[in-house]
């Protein structure tokens, strides 16, 4: 399954090289807080130490009905929300009984290779899927509704703080002509630009490089940058300045020296214990949950009142959890009150060999969940 999503990343890559900027021009007066980090000593601890209301769900269906490789999910206290490699969406209880496997959409083309859906979110009234230029709208049981226009909204990747709007945009400056270009605006203010002379070649690639509205903030991060701009109403409240040894800090003098797809590979080969980027923030009750993009990603979490960072990677399973794993490296997202991953089964495999080799007896749960060919769904609370 890893594999997979690393040759995914490779396709994405290889389908949209241009050339994206890394200094970042903005207002200089802006507070700057910096956090440093060792990512080897950083904090852990057991699961039973740091997490609470761990439950293991099994995604129940036929053999007709296997859940090929997840690309995103969400889930509430009722429901759970998958999309698959191919976009589908598949909906579930919360004891992982399949309800709907949504595969189609009126307006929408199935395009092999292009996703049906990228996004699923849920809301009040049910969830919404979005496919591009729109949103298709579902109750909670996964019946239609309608499909709305979503042009300059989440496609964008836009988010509204009060009566104003936040937006990101990805770097275009493969024309020789421009100099900088838009970065991050609020409204019709460009707060952050690119600027052209200091550029790298190929992109990392963020999934989230804006975060939807926690509490009347939100959160910017861009390629090859260590840095965290918090954002409100009013502009940049604040940026959080990453800081790691110099093994996890990427050279940018030699990342522009990169000019196409392979020297990329020798670059990214040589040096994989670099962050290339922060992504996929979350916040989490007072924690900012962050995924620092490397090789192998290393997840944190940032107390925002005592600024203590816990290595979230660092979380060693015990015998509490039969030795099973809690997330995904690839995958962690967040409802408010959980946050929530993914297991394949063949880190059912592994937790089961582990525990043998511990001599601690193989649970029922580790037995029932070796019996599905599907994913495990994964949800938690930090203590």
């Amino acid at each position: 399954m890893r594999a997979i999503i690393l040759l995914l990343t490779i396709l994405s890559i290889l389908s949209g090289i241009d050339i994206n900027a890394q200094n970042l021009i903005y207002a200089k007066d802006i507070p700057t807080e910096k956090i440093r980090i060792i990512l080897e000593t950083t904090q852990g601890g057991t699961v039973s130490e740091l997490l609470s209301d761990l439950e293991y769900i099994p995604l129940k269906g036929t053999k007709n009905q296997i859940l090929s490789d997840i690309y995103e999910l969400d889930c509430t206290a009722e429901r759970i929300g998958i999309l698959n490699r191919d976009g589908y969406c598949h909906l579930y209880d919360i004891e992982g009984n399949l309800l709907k496997i949504i595969n189609s959409v009126i307006g929408a083309k199935n395009r092999k290779g292009v996703l049906l859906f990228h996004r699923i979110k849920f809301n009040e009234k049910g969830f919404e899927l979005l496919s591009g230029p729109f949103k298709a709208r579902y109750d909670i049981d996964g019946n239609f509704i309608d499909t709305i226009s979503n042009r300059n909204n989440e496609w964008d990747h836009a988010t509204p703080i009060g009566a104003k709007k936040w937006t990101y945009y990805s770097p275009r400056l493969s024309d020789p002509k421009i100099i900088t270009t838009d970065a991050l605006k609020l409204g019709d203010s460009v707060i952050i630009k690119y600027e052209k002379l200091d550029s790298v070649l190929i992109s990392y690639g963020l999934h989230q490089p804006l975060t939807p509205n926690f509490s009347q903030k939100a959160y910017a991060s861009f390629d090859y940058n260590t840095r965290l701009f918090e954002l409100d109403s009013n502009g940049i409240s604040k940026i959080y300045q990453f800081i790691f040894p110099l093994k996890n800090t990427v050279n940018l003098d030699e990342v522009r020296k990169v000019k196409d797809y392979m020297d990329y590979m020798h670059y990214y080969n040589a040096h994989r214990e670099e962050v290339r980027a922060l992504d996929n923030v979350l916040a989490y009750k007072n924690l900012l949950i962050l995924q620092l993009k490397k090789s192998n990603n290393f997840w944190i979490s940032l107390d925002l009142v005592s600024k203590k960072v816990i290595g979230l990677t660092n979380i060693v399973p015990d015998k509490s959890s039969d030795y099973l794993q809690f997330m995904d490296s690839n995958m962690l997202r967040s409802n408010g009150e959980y946050l929530f991953s993914f297991l394949s089964p063949q880190d059912i495999r592994i937790a089961i060999n582990k525990s043998k080799e511990e001599f601690h007896p193989i649970s029922e749960k580790l037995k029932t969940l070796e019996k599905s060919n599907n994913p495990v769904f994964v949800r938690f609370k930090l203590k």
